[in-house]
């Protein structure tokens, strides 16, 4: 590192820290120090320097720093976010709460990804490596300190000579002995959940039938396109959605007969800007539309779940083929796809189930939740285990399933709260496999 680069660093986070940068946690039951792993994705190589503020520490990618702003931030270990804010000195802030007592600590973030309350599992994106906050001096870094409530007050203070922060350890090395050390090339093996990568593409339609088009990228779980609406309208009142790919939709009419339409979307860029609605057929009554990314779109009528091949980016009514009966008790209150012939739905009760549909009569359930997802009126997946649920109250929120065919729940988790409000739309369906 030359001359340049170490004084900005040492200047950045020292002992001159505040004791207001201290914070509170939740405390937890005695346990062991948390498992952690570095934070960030796995395979990427760190410079670790204590300066003058041992035990917590700055970081830098390596080898020369290029890269380290902006960098990915993952968590190091399963936890609940009890701080996740903008500090007057520390810049943008996140603190986890891993139990037992430990708290990890992450400041002059570029941008965060979670809010409090958010559960995260170790890799969950958390947020971005930036230079906010005067003490960071405007160099790029990460200043990371675990923390312990060795008072038992409930509580981790960090940021300042003196306060709870004790010396970390990355897949089992320990690190922080003393001021004035260096490691180089530290190699993250963060590598047990991967990062979802892509972006989500989601279609939907407002009360007054104009579409819009929202862009939100998976890793971070953030908005970063739209809502760009159209001034046309459908000029009929939909009552199911299905998004076949980047520019071509499937809506279904709420009228009696059920008609089909195809809506061909020219651009999305300023403006939303569709064909008229082609009709392709009648007979479509299904309440729930969902098209897998592959040849399947899923459809819900009373609760009979049906199964059609799609042969066409482009379909008229001869490429919608297999009109199959899957079966029936599918009464879901929302349904999206996750992958090739598995689909994913919510209950009015609550129940977030998943299910393998292999033909007639054949499919695999699996009750991932037993309760608490009936707020959300919506459910999308673009792929990746990636999930979007949409609440009632117009705020949209992801979720990261590790392993969304395992039929389990304990890789399921909070990624976050894409927006608090402003998702007024009627019906919303995500591009599927988007996202890996």
């Amino acid at each position: 590192m030359n001359h340049m680069a170490s004084s900005f660093l040492r200047g950045a986070v020292t002992t001159a820290l505040i004791a207001a940068l201290g914070v509170c946690g939740t405390a937890s039951p005695a346990m062991a120090v948390p498992d952690l792993q570095l934070p960030f994705p796995c395979g990427q190589k760190w410079q670790l320097n204590t300066w003058a503020h041992a035990p917590a520490l700055d970081m830098v990618k390596e080898p020369d720093q290029h890269g380290t702003e902006g960098a990915t931030l993952i968590a190091p270990a399963a936890g609940t976010v009890n701080q996740s804010y903008y500090h007057d000195n520390a810049g943008n802030m996140i603190q986890i709460d891993h139990g037992g007592g430990y708290f990890t600590t992450y400041i002059h973030l570029q941008s965060r990804a979670v809010s409090d309350g958010d559960r995260v599992q170790k890799g969950t994106v958390i947020g971005k490596v930036g230079k906010t906050g005067p003490t960071s001096n405007g160099h790029p870094h990460l200043h990371f300190e675990l923390g312990k409530d060795s008072n038992g007050d409930g509580s981790a203070s960090w940021g300042y000579a003196g306060s709870e922060r004790v010396r970390p350890a990355f897949d089992g090395v320990t690190y922080g002995q003393a001021n004035g050390r260096e490691w180089n090339n530290v190699e993250s093996h963060n590598c047990t959940e991967a990062s979802p990568e892509g972006m989500a593409s989601v279609y939907g339609v407002m009360a007054d039938g104009r579409l819009s088009y929202t862009a939100i990228d998976a890793a971070t779980g953030r908005r970063t396109r739209g809502a760009v609406l159209s001034t046309a309208t459908l000029g009929f009142t939909p009552k199911a959605m299905a998004t076949l790919n980047f520019n071509t939709l499937l809506v279904t009419d709420s009228a009696p007969g059920g008609k089909l339409y195809r809506v061909d979307i020219r651009t999305n860029r300023d403006a939303l800007v569709f064909e008229p609605p082609v009709y392709l057929g009648s007979g479509y009554t299904h309440e729930l539309l969902t098209y897998d990314g592959r040849s399947h779109l899923f459809g819900i009528a009373d609760g009979t779940l049906r199964r059609y091949t799609i042969t066409a980016a482009k379909p008229t009514l001869t490429d919608i083929t297999d009109n199959t009966l899957i079966g029936q008790g599918f009464t879901l209150k929302t349904l999206t796809a996750t992958g090739p012939d598995w689909i994913l739905g919510t209950t009015a009760q609550g129940l977030l189930i998943s299910y393998q549909i292999r033909g007639t009569g054949s499919w695999e359930r699996h009750q991932l939740r037993d309760a608490t997802w009936q707020g959300f009126d919506h459910l999308l997946s673009p792929g990746g285990g990636v999930y979007y649920g949409h609440h009632h109250d117009h705020s949209m929120h992801s979720y990261i399933d590790a392993d969304p065919y395992d039929g389990r729940d304990d890789d399921l988790g909070k990624q976050g709260t894409v927006d608090t409000g402003g998702w007024s739309q009627t019906l919303l369906s995500a591009q599927p496999a988007t996202v890996t």
